[in-house]
C-alpha cells in the first residue's frame, strides 16, 4: 500500500493543484497534490534513493516545484508539510514510510524539523525517531538542537518573503550532498 499524507489539511487537497498554500498567499505559485495528499505531480510508488520529510522548506513554499531543495535530488520523494502542522505530523509520515513497500535500508532520509518548542518536545521526538533508524540526517532551521545540523541563514527569499528562496534551496541541496557523500 502507498503512503498517505497523516496531515489532514494536506490529504484533504489531494489530486488538487492549490495557489495558495501555508504563509504563501500571493497565487504566483501552482502546487500540485499528488493522490497521496504529498506535493508532487505524481504519486510516490516506487522505491526512491532519497527520502525528505518535515518542514515548509521541504514542500518548497513559495517557489517552484522544479526548484524545491528535494528537485536537485534524483529519485527523491517529497514528504514535506506546509500550512497547519506539527513534527509529529511528519514523523507519522516517517513512520508509515518505513513501514510500506518504498522503503527499504538502502533509501537516504533526511529531516527537517520544525521550531515550535511551545506546542511539542522536538527533543522528544528526535529520540523517537532515533529509535526508528539511527542514520536519518536530522536539520534544524532556528533554534539549535542536539542531534541536528544548523544550516545557515537563508540567501535569499520565496516569493511571499516568508521562507527560504530559490538560491538557499540550491545551496542548502549542495550541501546534503556534501554530508550525504561525507558520511559514507
Amino acid at each position: 500500500m502507498l503512503i498517505q499524507n497523516s496531515n489532514s489539511f494536506l490529504y484533504d487537497q489531494r489530486g488538487k493543484i492549490i495557489t495558495r498554500w501555508g504563509k504563501d498567499q500571493t497565487g504566483l505559485i501552482s502546487y500540485v497534490i499528488n493522490t497521496q495528499g504529498f506535493r508532487g505531480k505524481h504519486d510516490y510508488a516506487g522505491v526512491p534513493d532519497f527520502a525528505f520529510f518535515g518542514s515548509s522548506t521541504i514542500f518548497g513554499i513559495g517557489i517552484n516545484e522544479e526548484d524545491t531543495l528535494v528537485s536537485h535530488f534524483s529519485n527523491a520523494h517529497n514528504y514535506g508539510l506546509a500550512g497547519e502542522y506539527l513534527n509529529n505530523c511528519s514523523v507519522k509520515n516517517l513512520k508509515n514510510f518505513l513501514n510500506s513497500p518504498l522503503y527499504n535500508p538502502s533509501v537516504k532520509i533526511i529531516f527537517f524539523w520544525i521550531d515550535r518548542p511551545e506546542q511539542e518536545d522536538l527533543n522528544e521526538l528526535l529520540s523517537e525517531v532515533q529509535e526508528l533508524r539511527t542514520d536519518i540526517l536530522h536539520i534544524s532551521q532556528g533554534i539549535k538542537y542536539k542531534g541536528m545540523l544548523n544550516l545557515m541563514p537563508h540567501v535569499d527569499l520565496d516569493v511571499s518573503g516568508t521562507q527560504p528562496g530559490i538560491k538557499t534551496h540550491r545551496i542548502w541541496a549542495a550541501a546534503i550532498k556534501q554530508l550525504i557523500e561525507y558520511a559514507r
